[in-house]
């Protein structure tokens, strides 16, 4: 646990922070609605924290370092949302240059000081958004942190009180109530942070594998032709050279700047740095506010965006996205590269493959949520610890009305349900099934125990090979049939069960399927019965009676 960083120290969390926006980049693309629908919220931000990683030399002190990746990010800044990020990381420079190293207390400090620059950045600030979630965060929880509590906690409580933040964003901002999402811009701002926070306690992100980052904008003549409306205007974003030679003003006053700018536009971000000043405005008349800025300066990069074509292409693709909307999507973890397949088979629109212990983060989910054009979903979690990622899913998602948590605590549940289910069923119908059939199955799981246990009167010891029905410890013995064969005769009403399924493990041992084959003919040849290799993990045995 760290009571300071370093420099060091920040670049590892920045690293691990800009994976983590990376990963979820096309999640928080298409939450964004404000102010037009461009769905690029991810992407600035993503690009801009990559442009202050990129051009920030590695050093020690936390001040130095701080300061090249706030400049990089100011030069580099894309969107109304990278502009607000890249202010964010100013403040923080600000109040900490001069620190080698820093603690909690002023940590928490650069975290105000962030959010008061943000705010006198943005002309007409907006509450509902990254700047509320930014201000809350830290101003909710600014009594409970000193100097002498680790940099984790600090972490923890900013993210906890901006989860909380996040989730009021819609009341604050009609516009987000109206679309029932969340504020894209302060979930990507929290996304940066938890990434910082998780590389702190050594759980370190990586880019996902084959990831899609969705483009923001297709530009194609089908939505904006000789016939379309002009009403949503030009985004424009630009870097201005202030120039001191005869033919531009002597004088460059930026509160002057900023009213002119006013009557020409809206969403306007304005900041200076030195001699550059950075602007970003939606506006109808571009040629006004170039005419006005080429009075100071020149231009040294600049971007136009025909925000009219982004609203109509937003409307055309979500109106036949509602057209194709399909009645029920299934969402479900599984573990084991055969039991995916099966699972795929039986239906599943979106496999998350889980580790061992199936853990799955929020985002996961959330991501396999917008990933489904469907009326309504469900996820099938298939394990109790996974159940609350989910539900913050469906909070983040602003989504409790279209999905929905099946409590299913294993595959087992999920495959016999799905196996039972009738998919030309009313979708509300097919939801009711699938929470009363997961109560029909019962799990059967057999895999060696990893330390000595007694408890209730149940002992084993390491290396044991050990059984469970519904999660509950039944038997051990020095074999996989031993203890299976018991597991199966404490099963209630066995006699009525009428089908089972067996997967095999990724390290089951060589002779155990003939052997299991052996004791299904020679004892319980009532119950049909299937042996499929499931490849999962730790599990040499996984049974799902029905």
């Amino acid at each position: 646990m760290k009571r300071l960083i370093t420099g060091i120290d920040f670049e590892g969390m920045l690293s691990n922070a800009l994976n983590n926006i990376r990963n979820a980049e096309y999640t928080v693309n298409s939450m964004n609605v404000f102010p037009v629908a461009d769905g690029d919220t991810g992407t600035n931000m993503r690009l801009t924290l990559e442009h202050g990683y990129t051009k920030a030399a590695k050093n020690k002190h936390l001040g130095r370092y701080l300061k090249e990746v706030a400049c990089g990010m100011l030069l580099g800044a894309r969107g109304n949302s990278g502009v607000i990020l890249s202010q964010l990381f100013k403040g923080m420079s600000d109040e900490l240059i001069d620190k080698g190293v820093v603690n909690s207390r002023e940590l928490k400090n650069s975290f105000i000081r962030a959010y008061q620059t943000a705010y006198k950045a943005v002309v007409n600030p907006v509450e509902g958004t990254i700047l509320t979630v930014a201000r809350e965060g830290v101003e909710n929880i600014k009594d409970q942190i000193r100097g002498d509590i680790t940099i984790e906690k600090t972490l923890m409580l900013y993210l906890k009180e901006m989860n909380y933040s996040l989730k009021r964003t819609p009341e604050l901002l009609p516009t987000l109530k109206e679309a029932s999402v969340l504020d894209s811009g302060g979930y990507g701002y929290i996304l940066i942070i938890e990434g910082m926070y998780k590389f702190l306690i050594g759980e370190v992100i990586t880019p996902k594998d084959n990831r899609e980052v969705k483009p923001a904008v297709i530009n194609t003549p089908i939505y904006f032709d000789e016939k379309s409306e002009f009403v949503d205007g030009y985004c424009m974003e630009y870097l201005l050279q202030l120039l001191e030679i005869r033919k531009y003003k002597e004088t460059f006053d930026l509160n002057t700047y900023i009213n002119s700018l006013k009557s020409l536009g809206t969403s306007l971000v304005v900041l200076k740095e030195g001699s550059i000043v950075k602007v970003h405005i939606h506006t109808l008349n571009p040629s006004r506010v170039i005419d006005l800025s080429q009075q100071y300066g020149e231009f040294i990069s600049f971007k136009l965006e025909n925000m009219q074509l982004q609203h109509n292409e937003f409307s055309i693709v979500h109106k036949k996205d509602d057209e194709n909307k399909k009645e029920l999507g299934i969402i479900a973890v599984i573990n084991g590269e055969e039991i995916e397949n099966n699972i795929r088979d039986l239906g599943v629109d979106i496999v998350i493959s889980a580790s061992s212990n199936m853990n799955v983060s929020s985002n996961e989910f959330l991501d396999a949520i917008n990933s489904i054009n469907a009326k309504k979903i469900i996820i099938f979690p298939n394990n109790i610890n996974t159940f609350g990622a989910a539900n913050q899913a469906i909070d983040l998602a602003k989504a409790k009305d279209k999905v929905f948590v099946i409590p299913s605590k294993s595959m087992m549940e999920c495959f016999v349900a799905l196996q039972m289910d009738m998919p030309d069923e009313e979708a509300n119908s097919r939801i009711s099934a699938f929470i009363e059939n997961i109560k029909l199955a019962t799990t059967i799981i057999v895999t060696t125990a990893s330390k000595d246990y007694e408890r209730d009167g149940f002992r084993c010891v390491i290396g044991d090979k050990i059984a469970l029905i519904n999660d509950e410890l039944v038997s051990s013995s020095d074999s996989e049939i031993k203890s299976l064969e018991e597991a199966l005769n404490k099963v209630e009403n066995l006699s009525e069960k009428s089908g089972m399924v067996i997967y095999l493990g990724r390290d089951a041992r060589d002779g155990l399927e003939d052997e299991i084959m052996d004791l299904m003919d020679n004892k319980y040849d009532f119950i049909e019965y299937q042996i499929v290799k499931g490849k999962q993990d730790t599990l040499e045995v996984l049974i799902g009676l029905f």
